[in-house]
């Protein structure tokens, strides 16, 4: 197995490979890296059966393997028994290592969770779920399914880059072209509620994976949130799809997964960092990554 540096792939073939290997998630996609990440790589072998994208960082020099906003986890590609064996030449290539992985691939990884509902899951709301789904019904509230994110971006702009650490300027600059890549590759589903903001989506054959969503303040009261993500979910499960909420740390957004049905699934995250004096004294000085 080798690195493959990003102007060098071969991006057909490993688009193929993501495509091609059992419920692989959308993160590993070229035009999803390249929407998201500062820099990234592959490391696969020579016929594209086996790999794994690689994203990192560089500061004033020094690389970072790390795991961009808006991607989970990276994943093994392919058939590959011994998950482990990647660790060393990983390791071979970046010295400081911050990335969540789907696989267990490094000795000392901790675990974090997300929720996901399997495909034709009997699915269970929550209390909260149903008055709110009720509240959404009594309030006539619409959602309507289409490719045009232009105003759930608008509301996630003005709603969340102000109140969530991460969404900066730059971040939503790489919500936007995500949303543009996928809708270039037919795989962007957008669940809007009335005219008041949505939840964007991406879509294929074996799942749906819930990106970024937002509604105004009133229109949440309502339970605009609770609609748009059970339409998203009854619609993958419709299709025999497995509903994928994209994951997070926050314990109020697990608490609302759950509510709407959603069980946990392990991933795990991995640490290991040796900068040089030098560039962890500027980090302490200047603050940030």
């Amino acid at each position: 197995m080798k690195i493959v540096a990003r102007e060098n792939i071969d991006v057909k073939r490993w688009n193929s490979l993501v495509s091609s290997t059992k419920n692989a998630d959308f993160f590993s996609y070229a035009w999803y890296l390249d929407a998201v990440a500062e820099n990234w790589c592959i490391l696969v072998n020579d016929d594209y059966s086996q790999g794994i994208a690689l994203p990192f960082s560089i500061r004033l020099g020094v690389e970072t393997l790390y795991t961009p906003i808006f991607v989970r986890y990276v994943e093994i590609l392919g058939e590959v028994e011994d998950a482990t064996i990647f660790e060393e030449l990983i390791r071979s290539r970046f010295k400081n290592i911050l990335l969540a992985t789907k696989q267990k691939m490094f000795a000392n990884s901790s675990e974090l969770i997300y929720q996901e509902i399997a495909k034709q899951e009997d699915r269970k709301l929550g209390s909260q779920a149903k008055r709110m789904l009720n509240k959404a019904s009594k309030s006539e509230l619409s959602c309507n399914q289409s490719v045009d994110y232009q105003l759930v971006l608008t509301v996630i702009k003005g709603g969340l880059t102000n109140k969530y650490q991460g969404l900066t300027e730059k971040s939503m600059q790489s919500l936007e072209g995500l949303f543009e890549n996928a809708k270039g590759v037919n795989a962007l589903s957008v669940y809007q509620i009335n005219d008041l903001g949505g939840i964007v989506c991406l879509q294929n054959d074996y799942q749906t994976l819930y990106l970024k969503g937002a509604v105004d303040d009133e229109t949440k009261n309502k339970g605009g949130m609770y609609l748009a993500l059970n339409s998203a979910i009854e619609e993958a499960q419709k299709a025999n799809k497995l509903f994928d909420f994209g994951g997070s740390n926050s314990e109020g957004v697990k608490r609302f997964n759950h509510n709407l049905g959603g069980e946990d699934v392990v991933y795990y995250s991995h640490e290991n960092l040796n900068y040089p004096w030098w560039y962890r004294l500027l980090k302490k000085v200047v603050g940030g990554k």
